[in-house]
């Protein structure tokens, strides 16, 4: 395949609250890959709401525009670089790419770099595209130290947010769900999980307590980013219990923090992060995890419907449709949960 050209479209982040699907001209010549580059065509990608939002709305600091968002995209292999002997062209992958409908692609197969993995047959693009939070779920898997007989309390029931207590459900703990958005809970609820409870921040930590007997949680997960959820997490814990931060806290907050660390020292609390893909990605000769593994496993649990994608994605777009997906995430939380990019709509 020499001297193609396609049109190529990819959602730009041009300003504050300002999105556009934009179209350009795209040329390869498959004899001039590099060894880790592929050619693939998009056919839909997931919009990572945290992450995405903080850039869309100017929330995270020390950016600057235009933005290429999107890490979450599933394809078929146009061209390849002989150096990516697992891949065949034809195959289908998820890889960590921007939102696009063709990408020329360098597969890194580093903790932090860039990734493509072939997906099993089986999974419909819309199931493979819950992937990536699976395996930012699959790393409170790794932090948590966790037993049979303790109580996780979850904050924040994004999608991420479920997942995770769904993990920890699979682990075999007793798993205490919050959020204050109804509709989130009533997902949770329908995707299996037991104890689900719609509260405001202000009584979370009291409803943990009472589910608690008073003694709180043994492990405490922040899945929101939201700097007042790891506040009542760590507030909420049990004594010798282990808060795990999930996700990324990245708005100013204000507050009194010398409760919070009178907290973690009275109670010998152990706060630990939990940020994606800390893993070493092969597998490494001493270490159990690695990402492939975490890869395999969040594939299996896909298969097995215990995440189930139907109810996890609430809406799919057309790509010219993303601000309004990005309003909605942001504005209309009761509704907009989770939402894929279909890249071969019309």
């Amino acid at each position: 395949m020499e001297g193609v050209l396609m049109q190529r479209k990819s959602i730009v982040l041009t300003g504050k609250a300002q999105a556009e699907c934009q179209c350009e001209d795209f040329q390869f010549d498959a004899a001039e890959l590099k060894n880790n580059e592929a050619v693939i065509e998009t056919s839909m990608s997931l919009i990572s709401a945290g992450t995405e939002l903080s850039r869309v709305y100017a929330i995270k600091q020390g950016f600057s525009y235009p933005v290429y968002p999107g890490y979450s995209a599933i394809g078929t292999v146009l061209a390849k670089g002989q150096g990516l002997t697992s891949l065949n062209v034809g195959d289908r992958v998820f890889y960590s790419g921007p939102h696009a409908s063709i990408n020329r692609f360098s597969h890194v197969g580093t903790t932090q770099g860039d990734k493509i993995m072939k997906i099993d047959d089986r999974l419909s693009d819309k199931q493979a595209c819950i992937i990536p939070l699976g395996l930012i779920a699959m790393n409170v898997i790794t932090a948590c130290e966790g037993k049979l007989t303790d109580t996780a309390a979850v904050y924040g029931l994004g999608t991420i947010g479920i997942l995770t207590a769904l993990l920890l459900k699979q682990a075999g703990l007793r798993v205490l769900a919050l959020d204050p958005v109804a509709s989130r809970c009533e997902e949770a609820c329908a995707l299996g999980l037991e104890e689900v409870f719609s509260c405001s921040p202000q009584e979370q930590v009291e409803q943990i307590r009472q589910l608690t007997q008073g003694r709180g949680s043994d492990i405490s997960v922040d899945a929101s980013g939201i700097s007042g959820a790891i506040v009542n997490a760590v507030l909420g814990s049990a004594k010798h219990g282990q808060v795990i931060l999930l996700g990324s806290p990245r708005a100013s907050y204000t507050c009194d923090i010398t409760p919070v660390l009178n907290a973690i020292h009275m109670k010998m609390l152990n706060v630990k992060g939990a940020f994606n893909e800390l893993n070493p990605f092969p597998v490494t000769d001493g270490l159990r995890r690695n990402v492939l593994r975490d890869f395999e496993t969040v594939q299996r649990l896909i298969l097995n419907g215990v995440f189930d994608a139907e109810k996890l994605i609430s809406h799919v777009i057309k790509p010219d449709q993303i601000m309004e997906a990005y309003q909605g995430l942001m504005f209309e939380k009761e509704t907009w949960h989770c939402v894929a990019i279909d890249w071969k709509a019309d």
